[in-house]
């Protein structure tokens, strides 16, 4: 059982709420938090740089609930989990109680409550452009992927020169391999990388026809789902040179979940290598060494 650090019901007045009254007069709200951390390393120091400083977290926590106003209680609640998990790199989830104990409506209660958990999860998205400045379409969805809050840009793979896939004639790609850090859900972070392709004037008039950006999931931790709109891990990963060989190189020994085997074992042992060519190897320097001079 992980350790953990508790916060609870923090009050603070704030001007949250659907009806107008409540956006002018304000009402208190109770907050509860619990951030799950490895304790050991302060409690066997006595170290206060190893631990997390509560009353940061209060403060942060208080600034948000003061702060501007929004409607629901459960996007007030999507706040502080993203905002605590931004600022403090130790804690490894967040769960957020936001409690209105007088909402105004009719009957009888104790209160009203949402309550929300977020953790952080390791992703992996392929990314691949073949119209015009495909490099620099590359570099600017990187950046404005680092810019979403609840997702940080952990490195990348070496740029890779390949053949289109499919019948579609067209211009070759360029592709690489990203690892992310997110607490947005699997299909929040969909909803997220298809703003960003819409955002690049990606266009799907064409299946496997030619893109400014493409941005796939691959990997979702170790995620095995399968819906309409999303599967889980990305069911071609084992079968595409342009996905493979980057995510080999950027991490050989991760296990495909449902294949159990590691991206290096899927690469060596893949048939059809052809069509695929680094054309700029990452350097190393940063996220984004790799499109540097």
């Amino acid at each position: 059982m992980p350790d953990k650090i508790f916060l609870d019901q923090m009050s603070f007045y704030g001007y949250h709420g659907a009806l107008p009254e409540e956006r002018q007069l304000g009402q208190r709200f109770l907050v509860d938090l619990t951030l799950e951390t490895e304790l050991y390393a302060a409690g066997s120091t006595d170290d206060l740089s190893r631990t997390i400083n509560y009353a940061d977290v209060f403060k942060q926590v208080q600034a948000i609930v003061e702060g501007d106003p929004c409607k629901l209680i459960e996007t007030l609640a999507e706040r502080i989990a993203t905002a605590v998990l931004h600022t403090f790199p130790l804690a490894e989830a967040c769960r957020v109680k936001v409690i209105k104990p007088d909402p105004p409506i009719r009957g009888h209660y104790a209160s009203v409550a949402v309550a929300i958990e977020r953790r952080r999860v390791m992703a992996y998205l392929g990314l691949g452009s073949n119209i015009g400045a495909r490099a620099s379409f590359l570099k600017q969805a990187l950046e404005q992927l680092d810019n979403v809050p609840g997702v940080r840009v952990i490195r990348c793979s070496s740029i890779y020169e390949t053949a289109p896939y499919g019948p579609v004639e067209q211009n070759d790609f360029l592709n690489l391999a990203v690892q992310i850090e997110t607490i947005m859900p699997p299909l929040a972070l969909l909803d997220t990388v298809q703003q960003i392709e819409k955002a690049m004037l990606r266009k799907r008039e064409i299946h496997w026809g030619p893109r400014t950006i493409d941005l796939d999931i691959l990997l979702y931790d170790q995620t095995i789902s399968h819906t309409e709109r999303l599967a889980l891990p990305h069911p071609e990963i084992a079968r595409r040179a342009f996905v493979l060989k980057p995510m080999a190189e950027l991490a050989p020994h991760l296990v495909l979940p449902g294949i159990n085997r590691s991206m290096i074992e899927l690469w060596q042992t893949l048939e059809e290598k052809e069509g695929v060519r680094l054309w700029k190897t990452s350097n190393g320097a940063g996220k984004y060494g790799l499109f540097e001079n």
